[in-house]
């Protein structure tokens, strides 16, 4: 860990202001301590700089991986498929053999694979993981990383704290803000390495900014004609985003900054890319990324009905090495400490094959994992049968799973956000913590 070089006081994220920084380098330079400017900063004292709390990088495999070819194989059973089992770096613990690379990882890893939920087609199943609540046409809940922006929000930030990379499937399917509006939506990348078309001003800095202040004028005549309300929401996410496209940090999309050594080792897929970016997301103080697999082959994603013996291979040769790169990488930095890495889909796949190889829904008994924020590696919590029937052992539910995400990340769960029509809900109903990970 770098030792600081300037006693810096920095706000709820980890960061300090441009005045405030510059106040502190008057105060270093005038003892002769200091020569480095701002950007040096921030390469220097990064782990200084960057948010004290913890942060969430989700990797999501969009369509629901199948167990049994991931990380409960069922050796000897007739429900495995060709699959093989293979050792992992904890004795006794055993992966699929297309995950040779995570398989050394599992030292950092708290495998779960007794997730068991009443959801099984996608777009409930979705809604239900990622919100908490069952999905009800009455109500649009928000998705986690939202309800982690509305917590971590820091207007003197110049990011966004919650950005997702790649793109889901089907669009309609997808859960994001919800009732919590624009405000809290993510910003969404969909190939790493390359900002959203128009995302960089297209005149120069200080003209964007003559604009910007006749804007101001015209909005203040239309708030004192009866629209305040209207003009102050509208400037919100005007400044959000003046701030955003003006700022410095913009670089850290930039994946060409990255050793070319280290890129090929992630990956040079879209999810692999996507890994990457999300560390140095995470690194600048992002709160949480999602980086979305779909699979660079064909567009079903891990949703394997037909031809899943096929496909999950490929799919599987995306994730593996992207997945335990981000790992190193994040351990080799000194972030995997502060940094909740979870995998996981909306559900798995069922224990019948069809004859094609693939396999459909399964919400009866399905793995997640979670590394890094404090969580105890090499462990396994909960079972299934040995056919992969039934959970056998530990159950754990959707509460359960967002009640642990709320106290990883030091949010109350009976906190309240309200609704259109100021009905207040709470971040997680019911559920218990999964106690295992921290034992």
């Amino acid at each position: 860990m770098l030792t600081p070089l300037l006693d810096i006081a920095v706000n709820r994220q980890g960061y300090l202001g441009r005045r405030e920084f510059m106040a502190n380098l008057a105060g270093g330079a005038a003892t002769g301590v200091l020569t480095l400017g701002w950007r040096d900063m921030l390469v220097a004292q990064a782990a200084e700089l960057r948010k004290q709390g913890k942060s969430i990088i989700l990797l999501w495999m969009d369509g629901g991986p199948s167990q049994f070819d991931t990380f409960n194989p069922k050796v000897g059973s007739p429900n495995q498929g060709p699959a093989r089992a293979i050792s992992t770096s904890v004795a006794g613990i055993e992966f699929a053999d297309f995950w040779p690379q995570t398989a050394m990882m599992m030292d950092k890893l708290a495998l779960i694979r007794s997730m068991r939920t009443p959801e099984a087609e996608h777009d409930r199943a979705i809604t239900h993981v990622r919100t908490g609540y069952p999905p009800t046409p009455a109500l649009r809940y928000p998705t986690f990383g939202s309800l982690v922006a509305r917590d971590r929000e820091d207007l003197s930030f110049d990011l966004p704290a919650f950005v997702r990379i790649g793109k889901p499937r089907i669009k309609n399917r997808d859960v994001d803000a919800g009732v919590l509006g624009v405000k809290y939506s993510s910003f969404n990348v969909e190939t790493a390495g390359a900002l959203p078309p128009n995302v960089r001003p297209v005149v120069e800095a200080d003209t964007l900014r003559r604009r910007l202040s006749l804007a101001d004028k015209f909005d203040a005549q239309f708030a004192a004609a009866g629209a305040a309300k209207e003009v102050a929401d509208k400037k919100s996410i005007y400044d959000r985003t003046a701030r955003f496209v003006l700022s410095p940090r913009l670089e850290t999309f930039d994946l060409d900054r990255e050793p070319a050594a280290l890129r090929d080792a992630y990956g040079r897929t879209n999810f692999g890319q996507g890994c990457l970016l999300a560390r140095r997301l995470i690194e600048t103080g992002v709160s949480f990324v999602e980086v979305i697999s779909t699979g660079d082959r064909n567009d079903a994603g891990w949703d394997t009905h037909n031809n899943g013996f096929r496909d999950t291979p490929y799919l599987a040769a995306e994730v593996d090495p992207a997945y335990s790169t981000l790992l190193q990488d994040l351990g080799q930095r000194g972030m995997l400490d502060n940094t909740l890495v979870i995998w996981m889909g909306e559900f798995g796949r069922t224990p019948k094959i069809k004859p094609d190889g693939g396999r459909d829904h399964y919400s009866k008994g399905w793995p997640m994992i979670f590394s890094g924020a404090g969580v105890r590696g090499g462990q396994v919590i909960g079972a299934t049968d040995a056919d992969g029937v039934d959970v056998t052992d530990r159950p754990i539910g959707v509460a359960d799973l967002c009640l642990t995400l709320c106290h990883i990340m030091g949010m109350k769960p009976d906190d309240e956000y309200r609704t259109t029509d100021n009905r207040p809900i709470k971040l997680v109903e019911g559920g218990k913590l999964i106690h295992e990970l921290f034992a």
